[in-house]
């Protein structure tokens, strides 16, 4: 019953880490932008926005699913790249069309990237806060806007703020995600540091911590072949991630890099808890010897490799 709902998307298909027991809507395929340089998770996809009348077709196959629940349906992902970049009218027919299915429904989120949030007055914003779009997801991804333009994001830091900040003043909650590497070996601490002084000028509810990894269909890696961008080792990305949070200054945040592209699994409430994330990163820096590191980091490109 599922797969016809989600046909176009392949084996796979991604919601934000902090969405993984909302049911997921289909409502757009691929990014808007689809041009940063790292990404290969839409598989060539071109962006495609499902119409009202196919995304109503799903939902009564969703609603069937669900029925016999035991507890209702309350959280719902609208799946897809940035679903968010829709016009604020379409988004509020959507949301309408989920209430319908599913009526119970206290908080709807999506994907969205900075222009998709600038792009919207803070009455749409706030309208759309108001009809149950509670959470968004925004890849930041950097703090550096040398290594945003690197990698072709579209966005600058100053824009990923602008953007925060105008969800912070319309109340709608947000995690951020950000990405150990992106800067490679040239630009390691300004990717820690910078991304931290940017994280630490807001105040997101999740800090969704990820490692670059290299898509053998992604841009970088001609990049990485011709020697423009040198990766980082496992070790180098536990160090960058240490650097990191030494320099986050949050005021109520939780600190999430327990994604699987992640040398080191951690998770904790900022800044409650950082002494003891940070002396997790330490342990383990003690701890691995340069040969259990090999192994690991070896392990693990056979998992995300370029061939």
């Amino acid at each position: 019953m599922l797969n016809e709902v989600y046909k176009e998307y392949g084996e796979y298909f991604y919601v934000p880490m902090t969405q993984g027991y909302s049911v997921a809507v289909p409502v757009t395929l691929g990014c808007s932008w689809d041009k940063c340089l790292y990404c290969d998770l839409n598989q060539g996809n071109r962006f495609k926005f499902f119409g009202l009348e196919e995304i109503e077709n799903r939902l009564k196959i969703l609603k069937r699913f669900y029925s016999n629940r035991r507890r209702p349906v309350e959280r719902v992902v609208m799946a897809g790249g940035n679903p968010f970049c829709l016009d604020t009218d379409i988004l509020i027919e959507i949301i309408h069309l989920i209430k319908k299915y599913f009526p119970q429904v206290k908080n709807i989120s999506s994907f969205a990237r900075a222009d998709d949030i600038l792009k919207k007055s803070k009455d749409e914003l706030l309208e759309l806060k108001r009809l149950g779009m509670g959470e968004l997801s925004i890849g930041v991804e950097s703090g550096n806007d040398d290594i945003l333009a690197f990698h072709n994001k579209g966005i600058t830091r100053e824009e990923n703020y602008r953007a925060l900040i105008k969800l912070e003043e319309c109340g709608i909650s947000y995690s951020t995600y950000i990405m150990l590497g992106l800067g490679g070996k040239r630009l390691s601490k300004e990717n820690a540091t910078d991304t931290a002084s940017l994280l630490s000028m807001v105040n997101p509810e999740v800090i969704i911590v990820v490692t670059l990894v290299v898509f053998k269909n992604a841009k970088l890696v001609e990049k990485i072949r011709n020697g423009e961008f040198e990766r980082l080792s496992v070790l180098d990305s536990i160090k960058e991630e240490k650097v990191l949070l030494e320099n986050l200054d949050m005021k109520n945040t939780i600190f999430n890099a327990s994604h699987k592209t992640n040398a080191l699994i951690l998770k904790g409430k900022l800044p409650e808890q950082k002494d003891i994330l940070l002396n997790k990163i330490n342990k383990a820096l003690d701890e691995y010897d340069q040969r259990r590191m090999r192994n690991k980091e070896i392990s693990r490109w056979r998992n995300w490799s370029l061939e």
